[in-house]
């Protein structure tokens, strides 16, 4: 049901109405002009999609949608009703829902870095840390050999790179104790690294899968962590 038209029928858009009012608060009424002045039909369904998949996250977790400071509501409003991918708008959802929850914590920033991801990207960072957190692969560890294998063609390390999610440390492959103590051999050694998830990495994926639910494991985790 992804027409706008079939969901009005329905009855199901007047609770994406009520979750919609509720995540823009005071202004709700000002961008409900908008999208019916200026916005295709094909800005609209994404967007109701994305805040179909809101609701979805919002609900599992057993949460109330709450306002989105606009500093944050207008760009990700912006950037999902442009995508209809179905990774990123689960993605630009998972934002929206956590932003409507903890929006001193998301930062702007997740904006940004989620309108420069394609959709392999997006999958293959979400793969990547999918086994840091069942710690395979030596996690945070990104194996260098992912550069020639299981890297989707469209998806590229310089990007992570340069958006800030993963970071290389070099060190000195081979190096022996003795080496330690004769530098004509250290020199002679190849320079070798590996990539890591950065800690923003880490954040970024975290408010983009949604807010977990209110008391969870997950949640004292992080809370004891953080102490």
């Amino acid at each position: 049901m992804n027409d706008p038209g079939e969901i009005i029928k329905s009855g199901a858009g007047e609770k994406i109405a009520d979750l919609f009012n509720k995540l823009a608060g005071p202004l709700a009424e000002e961008i409900g002009l908008m999208l019916g002045d200026t916005v295709r039909v094909y800005r609209v369904k994404n967007l109701i999609k994305t805040t179909q998949k809101t609701q979805r996250l919002l609900q599992e977790a057993g949460l109330s949608a709450n306002a989105v400071p606009p500093r944050l509501l207008l760009p990700i409003m912006e950037a999902s009703s442009l995508e209809d991918n179905e990774t990123l708008q689960d993605m630009w959802a998972g934002l929206l829902a956590t932003a409507s929850q903890d929006t001193d914590a998301l930062s702007p920033s997740f904006v940004e870095t989620l309108k420069q991801l394609t959709p392999d990207e997006a999958r293959y960072l979400q793969q990547m840390h999918d086994n840091h957190s069942r710690g395979i692969g030596g996690s945070p560890w990104v194996r260098r050999s992912s550069l020639t294998w299981g890297i989707p063609p469209d998806a590229s390390f310089d990007t992570y790179e340069r958006l800030g999610l993963i970071r290389r440390e070099y060190e000195l492959t081979g190096l022996s104790p003795e080496d330690r103590f004769n530098l004509d051999r250290v020199v002679l050694r190849e320079l070798d690294y590996r990539y890591k998830l950065t800690d923003y990495a880490l954040k970024f994926m975290q408010a983009s899968q949604g807010p977990s639910a209110a008391g969870s494991e997950s949640d004292a985790t992080t809370h004891k962590s953080d102490q």
